[in-house]
């Protein structure tokens, strides 16, 4: 019965695409449509061993590791990220964030489940969602990371969510910095939930929406590692790109 009613009211007052606007009178997603979503990019296999950056088909293949991480040290052990950030992407996490967005995150999660060896990445972990500071997630409403995470946690895959961490530093968005200023913007902005008992050896695989220079995620790692947890690994939706 509410599947009828639900089709009824699309018909009569149809959905759009969050990024196109189109109507979305058939759609494998509930706010976006098929040809927005074709524009999406998915990570090639050809991957930095470190942090998952993309070098592309058409690099040469072979272990090795990016600029950024033969410079800069990370705690994680790998990193992985299900999309590419590109302009569609781009829209989506923006408009998921900043734009009360929560009824995005099944969509979003849709579309990470596309991306298999994303998928295989966070299998059997714990994920830890990176926390915002309660001022300003009491502004924006939620936490973006943990709604994202929590919502993969109901998908059929063998995930828990816990908040391990939390921020105790009100931060300026990372957005308004340049790369340079990141890492000092970060730097103790993160303790650990003392609530929260797990065994040190557990999986854990730190969640965030968007990696750019990577000094949030790292940041959140180097806590944990320092608390003694020895399995760390990071992930999030979408990862920049050079091009």
């Amino acid at each position: 019965m509410k599947k009828l009613f639900s089709a009824i009211l699309d018909y009569i007052f149809p959905r759009r695409c969050c990024v196109c606007r189109q109507c979305l009178f058939s759609s494998n997603y509930r706010y976006l449509c098929d040809q927005c979503f074709g524009k999406i990019i998915f990570p090639s296999h050809n991957l930095c061993q470190k942090c998952g950056y993309d070098f592309g088909e058409a690099s040469s293949r072979g272990p090795k590791l990016c600029p950024r991480c033969l410079e800069k040290k990370f705690y994680f052990q790998s990193l992985r990220s299900a999309v590419r950030l590109n302009g569609i992407s781009r829209q989506l996490i923006l408009r998921f964030k900043y734009r009360n967005g929560e009824h995005l995150a099944p969509d979003l999660c849709k579309i990470i489940q596309q991306n298999t060896d994303f998928m295989d990445f966070i299998a059997d972990s714990v994920l830890v969602p990176v926390p915002l500071h309660w001022r300003r997630q009491f502004f924006r409403e939620y936490n973006q990371s943990e709604l994202l995470a929590k919502t993969l946690e109901k998908f059929p895959i063998p995930i828990q969510v816990l908040p391990l961490l939390k921020r105790i530093r009100y931060t300026r968005p990372q957005v308004e910095l340049h790369a340079s200023e990141r890492h000092d913007n970060m730097r103790h902005a993160f303790r650990m939930n003392a609530k929260i008992k797990i065994p040190l050896d557990t999986k854990l695989v730190v969640f965030d929406d968007v990696l750019t220079t990577g000094s949030t995620i790292n940041e959140c790692c180097k806590v944990l590692q320092k608390y003694g947890f020895s399995n760390i690994n990071a992930a999030t939706f979408a990862q920049t790109t050079k091009d």
